[in-house]
């Protein structure tokens, strides 16, 4: 039989949190760990930005951040009394699509002013598991989209069973896998 030794308490596996003597400020200098601590020149308010590794940081309570969808992907607001089914029919996609673009949209009771990424105009389905919608562009045909992507006509058609060979025509939204 096994037996396993727990601490007396789950305090006993983690560091304590830090804390400041009495209500100073925090100021900028080495943490607990040895890692430096957050610092802002002349005590400037934090802003929305690219940090060190080019990932953005979190945005402040208030502050406004640049709103961008997916290429093919058009921004909305939603309007005063408008509904989930409304942004459909609006928008000529699936639920699917929509939820699929905006998943922490809710779909009762969204508040005026809740700005969604609207999926292209027909948009009707998920892709399968392991592949990617795209959108057809300009002069673009299954055989033309076969020669740049380097698939055959026939997997193509096969990551896309609803579609007949000339369903492929530009502003179709179609999967690759």
């Amino acid at each position: 039989m096994t037996t396993f030794n727990f601490p007396a308490t789950l305090d006993d596996e983690f560091l304590p949190t830090p804390s400041l003597p009495g209500d100073e400020p925090a100021a900028p200098g080495q943490g607990p760990e040895g890692l430096p601590t957050p610092s802002l020149p002349g005590n400037e308010p934090a802003a929305p930005s690219p940090g060190p590794e080019g990932l953005p940081t979190p945005s402040l309570p208030g502050q406004s951040t640049a709103f961008r969808c997916p290429v093919g992907y058009s921004a909305g607001t939603v309007l005063d009394n408008q509904t989930f089914t409304d942004l459909l029919l609006q928008n000529n996609v699936s639920y699917q699509a929509m939820r699929s673009a905006n998943p922490s949209l809710p779909t009762t009771r969204i508040a005026p002013g809740t700005r969604y990424c609207a999926p292209p105009s027909g948009s009707r389905r998920l892709c399968i598991a392991g592949s990617t919608s795209y959108v057809m562009g300009v002069n673009e045909s299954l055989n033309s989209l076969s020669r740049l992507t380097g698939l055959s006509p026939g997997v193509l058609l096969w990551y896309n069973p609803s579609l007949a060979p000339s369903d492929f025509v530009p502003g179709r939204v179609i999967c690759l896998p």
